[in-house]
C-alpha cells in the first residue's frame, strides 16, 4: 500500500537543528529555531511557568479529557488577554487548539467549509508553516509584497497595491505583531489602512498572533488586532502561547472568530470544535492549565509579566548591539534596518547559497531565506557573527 508514496520534502528548520547539534566547532552560532535562550544558550523556562506547574502538581492534576472545545475558561481568559481586556464590536467565540498551528488549521478548515473558492493571501515572506497548512486544507494561496529585498524594509506600496484589489473571496493572513521571519513592523496607520480596505473590499482578515508582548508590550502589541476588530464585521484569529509563555512543546493555542451576531459566532465555534475532533479529538490540557493558572493568579501574572518585559528589553538590546557592531565592521549604516524591527527575528540580505556558506565555512546557522533568531545570539560571538556575515554577503569588498 505504501510502497509508491513519494518522499516528502524535508523540514528545513528541523534539518538545520539536527545539523547544528552535530557541529562541534566552538565558535558555532545557531540562530535557526525560534526559541528564547539565555546567555548560556539554554532555552528559558519562565519562573511563572515553573511556579504554576508546581502548584498544579501539588493540587493533583486532573488528567481527564477536556471537551472538543477545550477548556473554555482558558479560552475566555486568553481572549481577554489577546484583546488587551478591551471589548470589541461584534461577538467573539473560540476554541482551545493544539498550538497556534492547530488554530490556523482549524480556521482554514472553517474557511474551506464556508467558501471552498476562497484564496488565502500570505506575505512574501511568511512563517514557514503557513503555506503548507493552507495547501493541506485544500485552499489556494497567493503572496502579497511585504519586504523590499534591497533595502530590507517594508514594501508598503507593493503590499497595498495588492490588498486594494482583493474582494469577498479573499482572505489576508496577517501577523499580529513581530512578523516572522522578517521582523518588519506594521505601524498603526498601516493597520488602519488595512482595516478600511477590508471593510470596503470585503476581504477577511486572518490574524496569526504568536509573539504578543515581544514588541512594545502585551497590551500595546494588540493595537493592530483591536484596530481591525473595531472596523470590520468579521475576522479570524489564531493564537499561540509558545513564545510569550515559553510553552513550546506543550502546544498551547486557540482559534477565534469575530462575527456580527452571537448566533454566527456560536455556529463558528461549534464547527471549529467538531472539525478539530478529526485531527486530535480533544486538545492537550497541561499547557492550557498552566496559562490559565498564571493569567488568573495576580501574583503569578505579575511574575510572568515582569519576565516578559525583561525578555523584550533584552531582545531590543541585542538589536542595538548588533546594529552597532555592523556599523563598526562595515563602516556604514545599511544594517540599521534591524533596529527599526520588532520581535525575535530579522533577515540577512543573503541568498540561500550565502547562508550555506555561513553554515559550512563559519558555523553560523540561519535559514535559507536569511532569517536569524536574534534572541539566540551569544554576546561573546557578536563580532564574529557580524564579520562573518559581511565577509560572505559583501564579497566584492
Amino acid at each position: 500500500m505504501f510502497a509508491n508514496i513519494p518522499l516528502p520534502a524535508t523540514d528545513e528548520i528541523i534539518d538545520l537543528m539536527a545539523r547544528s547539534s552535530q557541529d562541534e566547532r566552538p565558535f558555532k552560532v545557531d540562530l535557526t529555531v525560534g526559541v528564547y535562550k539565555d546567555s548560556h544558550d539554554k532555552v528559558v523556562l519562565m519562573q511563572a511557568v515553573k511556579q504554576a506547574d508546581q502548584q498544579l502538581a501539588n493540587a493533583g492534576r486532573n488528567k481527564s479529557y477536556v471537551g472538543s472545545k477545550g477548556d473554555l475558561e482558558y479560552v475566555q481568559l486568553l481572549q481577554a488577554m489577546v484583546f488587551a481586556n478591551q471589548t470589541v464590536n461584534g461577538y467573539v467565540n473560540g476554541i482551545q487548539t493544539a498550538g497556534g498551528s492547530g488554530g490556523l488549521r482549524a480556521i482554514l478548515d472553517l474557511i474551506k467549509l464556508a467558501n471552498p473558492d476562497a484564496k488565502i493571501w500570505v506575505s512574501d515572506p511568511t512563517y514557514a508553516n503557513h503555506i503548507p497548512t493552507i495547501i493541506a486544507a485544500g485552499l489556494a494561496y497567493e503572496e502579497y509584497a511585504f519586504i523590499n529585498k534591497k533595502t530590507m524594509r517594508l514594501d508598503e506600496i507593493g503590499m497595498f497595491n495588492t490588498l486594494e484589489k482583493l474582494g469577498e473571496n479573499d482572505v489576508v493572513l496577517l501577523h499580529g505583531s513581530c512578523h516572522n521571519p522578517s521582523g518588519l513592523r506594521l505601524t498603526l496607520p498601516h493597520w488602519q489602512q488595512i482595516a478600511q480596505l477590508s471593510k470596503s473590499t470585503g476581504f477577511l482578515p486572518l490574524i496569526d498572533t504568536a509573539y504578543q508582548g515581544f514588541a512594545d508590550g502585551l497590551n500595546e502589541d494588540a493595537a493592530g488586532l483591536l484596530t481591525i476588530a473595531n472596523t470590520v464585521e468579521r475576522l479570524a484569529l489564531c493564537v499561540s502561547c509558545s513564545k510569550n509563555f515559553g510553552l513550546y512543546s506543550d502546544r498551547v493555542g486557540a482559534a477565534y472568530i469575530l462575527s456580527p451576531t452571537q448566533e454566527e459566532a456560536d455556529k463558528a465555534q461549534a464547527q471549529l470544535a467538531i472539525m478539530s475532533k478529526t485531527t486530535y479529538w480533544v486538545p492537550p490540557s497541561n499547557g492550557a492549565e498552566i496559562v490559565k493558572t498564571i493569567v488568573k493568579t495576580p501574583e503569578l501574572r505579575k511574575v510572568w509579566s515582569d519576565e516578559l518585559t525583561q525578555i523584550n528589553i533584552k531582545i531590543k538590546a541585542i538589536r542595538a548591539k548588533l546594529c552597532a557592531a555592523f556599523r563598526q565592521h562595515s563602516g556604514d549604516n545599511y544594517f540599521d534596518y534591524i533596529l527599526s524591527q520588532e520581535g525575535m527575528f530579522s533577515m540577512l540580505p543573503a541568498t540561500a547559497e550565502q547562508m550555506e556558506i555561513l553554515r559550512d565555512q563559519y558555523a553560523i546557522y540561519g535559514l535559507n531565506n536569511g532569517r536569524i533568531n536574534l534572541a539566540s545570539i551569544p554576546e561573546q560571538h557578536m563580532d564574529y557573527l557580524v564579520a562573518s556575515v559581511l565577509a560572505v554577503t559583501r564579497v566584492e569588498q
